[in-house]
């Protein structure tokens, strides 16, 4: 895609903003308690993609990072060889005394050695150097120590982006669009996980005293509203008190089943009222479909076939098995109600609701949309065998747990997404009813003492299907799912007459973005190529925008730079960029503009594609004092008039109005300057 191409243009042209954002970015990442906020994983990931393009070397990236990591480690180091114990009393270590506390535990049970491996251990990473320091360390002894860790740090994190790049280039798959998949994917996985590693970590520090003040609520006789209040406090003492001590674990599932049910009735509702989320549905539909790549369908097809209900019903009967022969009788019958109870919500929901899918490519009831079944039962599968062995493992185990059930989701949802098979209405639907009902089964099983379910012999029986009948599974099916999965544009005809008449008001009157928001009022509609208009209007004066380079940028920050050097913030509409983007300098403080966006319309004599588009007035304007932008000033009917013009005799045009329609009020607000007219253009 063209911003991430000029993205990389940017970084080979200007390598030393990047190798200095690289040491910032390790620097950072090995600072006490600052690296718990930086995603330093994630980013070092994709410096080292980037360095298998081309636009960065690998060494001088390599000794950046190296250099950035040491020194976050030797300033963490001054501060607790120069404060001591008077660091536990200095914010933000007043703040969180507890990690101090778990690196000391930590360095005293491995001593020097918790300085090499400590960098690559979360919990306790941005602490070791401080604790070091406090703890009497020599200081040419931690050095040395760090110096290596150092290097070894920057290798684990880069390395691997390098290979992945590589490899893709290798193949001859590497593509701007595939790296925004990768890198939306590992943000979705890593932001889930990073909340529940909060959540957790919030209610081991703050959860005692909750749960004590919670406890004698929920004990306590209210005087007013009690055929409110009694049903509420014993709802909540059965979710979370009536375990055996494991309050923390039964208060993270009681908060996941009701942010899970409350956002599955939120989804609920904008379907059926047609809402925003279902207007971002063909925003986000149309913008993955045009991040697709042969290599990512080969992907994320196989990523779909291993969520296919053939998988699924043989992962249920071997689970089943297992929990029968080894007499764990509850925990099967929970497997079983839990199992079917999904099935069975999927089916109703989705004859109940009958909301099409994006494209025709099932029969009976998956035809229909909502919910993802894929998704729905990958939570559910997965979601409900971790709930089965959670108290058999010990903490670091029910981490590598979570992570891999929220992988697994993620996963299975993008890849229905991706393929075009769901909205993302439907995935998130299926996210939270999966989530909520295998969350309240799960409760409610631990809420009893039960025989202990075989873990062992149970995640090699998982592994054996997913990768023996998984694996088969989609050996057998890929071919033809390829096909089957194939991009499908749906293409609307229309006559060049119906569409001057009236066929025009069936295109969209405001810009949507990813968000479902509608923004700019679409003014323009244009039947044909749109070089020949583009060509037209450069004689005129109009060119392309500043592109996004160093200059520019730092014009931004400069209140005497014109208007016409700055750059046009991008915009989507229904997920797709602009094919054509144009101004038109007026003076130093204002200008126009002009975008184009691909519609699935063409004319059915020529097959000519219509494009839809706006033109507006943007104004120089400084935001907070500091940065200067060009904003749209809400000016549309101006610049339509005086473009109609400028095309009048070269073009064929018809003016059209939308008055009359719902979406434009009688009353049009006159700071906008438009009243819903359109000029169709061919």
């Amino acid at each position: 895609m063209h911003y991430l191409n000029t993205l990389l243009a940017f970084i080979t042209h200007h390598p030393g903003l990047a190798y200095g954002a690289v040491f910032i970015i390790s620097l950072s990442e090995s600072l006490a308690l600052v690296g718990l906020l930086v995603p330093g994983t994630v980013i070092m990931f994709g410096i080292g993609a980037i360095v298998a393009t081309g636009s960065l070397s690998l060494f001088p990236v390599l000794l950046m990072a190296m250099i950035g990591a040491v020194a976050g480690d030797g300033i963490s180091y001054w501060l607790g060889h120069h404060f001591k114990e008077k660091l536990v009393t200095i914010w933000p270590f007043s703040r969180y005394p507890g990690m101090l506390r778990k690196g000391e535990s930590f360095f005293l049970r491995h001593g020097g050695k918790s300085v090499l491996f400590g960098r690559f251990v979360g919990p306790v990473r941005p602490v070791i150097p401080v604790v070091a320091g406090m703890l009497g360390m020599p200081p040419v002894r931690f050095s040395v120590v760090n110096i290596l860790s150092a290097i070894g740090w920057a290798l684990v994190y880069i390395m691997p982006g390098v290979f992945f790049g590589a490899s893709l280039a290798v193949a001859g798959t590497v593509s701007t669009r595939l790296a925004v998949l990768v890198l939306m994917f590992v943000a979705g996985v890593w932001s889930l996980i990073w909340i529940s590693r909060r959540t957790l970590s919030l209610l081991g520090r703050k959860g005692p005293a909750v749960f004590t003040a919670l406890k004698q609520w929920t004990t306590t006789e209210s005087l007013h509203l009690r055929i409110i209040s009694r049903p509420v406090k014993r709802l909540l003492a059965f979710l979370i008190f009536r375990g055996q001590g494991e309050e923390v674990l039964f208060a993270f599932l009681t908060l996941l089943l009701f942010t899970a049910g409350w956002g599955f009735l939120g989804v609920l509702q904008d379907v059926l009222a047609k809402d925003p989320l279902v207007v971002a549905d063909r925003a986000v539909y149309h913008f993955l479909q045009s991040l697709r790549t042969p290599w990512a369908d080969n992907v994320f097809v196989a990523v779909t076939e291993l969520g296919d209900s053939f998988v699924n019903i043989v992962l249920f009967c071997t689970v089943l098995l297992v929990l029968l022969v080894k007499r764990c009788y509850r925990a099967a019958s929970f497997w079983a109600l839990t199992v079917l109870g999904g099935l069975l919500a999927i089916q109703v929901l989705k004859w109940t609701i009958h909301l099409p899918r994006p494209v025709s490519i099932y029969d009976g009831a998956s035809a229909f949309s909502f919910p993802s079944g894929h998704t729905t039962m990958s939570v559910v599968l997965y979601g409900f065998l971790a709930i089965l062995i959670v108290r058999q493992i010990g903490a670091v185990w029910r981490w590598g747990l979570v992570s891999s059930v929220v992988f697994i989701a993620f996963i299975v949802g993008f890849s229905r997404l991706y393929l075009g098979a769901h909205w993302l209405s439907d995935v998130l639907g299926g996210y939270f009813i999966g989530t909520s009902w295998a969350t309240i089964v799960g409760i409610v099983y631990l809420k009893k003492a039960d025989k202990p379910v075989p873990k062992r012999l149970l995640a090699g029986a998982v592994f054996g299907v997913v990768l023996i009948v998984g694996g088969w599974h989609v050996t057998q099916q890929h071919k033809n799912d390829l096909s089957f999965y194939a991009p499908r544009h749906t293409i609307q005809t229309m006559a060049l007459a119906s569409w001057l008449t009236d066929g025009w008001r069936d295109l969209p009157a405001y810009q949507i973005d990813l968000a479902g928001e509608k923004e700019q009022p679409l003014t323009i509609q244009l039947a044909g190529p749109p070089a020949e208009l583009t060509d037209f209007l450069k004689t005129k004066g109009w060119r392309q925008p500043q592109p996004l380079s160093l200059k520019s940028f730092l014009g931004m920050f400069s209140s005497s730079t014109p208007v016409e050097q700055l750059p046009v913030l991008p915009r989507l509409h229904n997920g797709r960029i602009d094919v054509v983007c144009l101004i038109q300098p007026v003076d130093e403080t204002h200008r126009w503009v002009l975008r184009l966006w691909p519609t699935d319309v063409e004319i059915s004599e020529n097959g000519a594609p219509v494009f839809e588009g706006t033109i507006e007035i943007q104004n120089r304007r400084h935001l907070a004092g500091m940065i200067l932008l060009a904003t749209d000033s809400g000016k549309y009917g101006l610049p339509l008039t005086r473009l109609s013009e400028l095309l009048n005799g070269r073009f064929t045009m018809k003016l059209v109005n939308r008055k009359g329609d719902e979406i434009i009020s009688e009353n049009e607000d006159p700071g906008a300057d438009w009243y819903g007219r359109v000029l169709l253009i061919r």
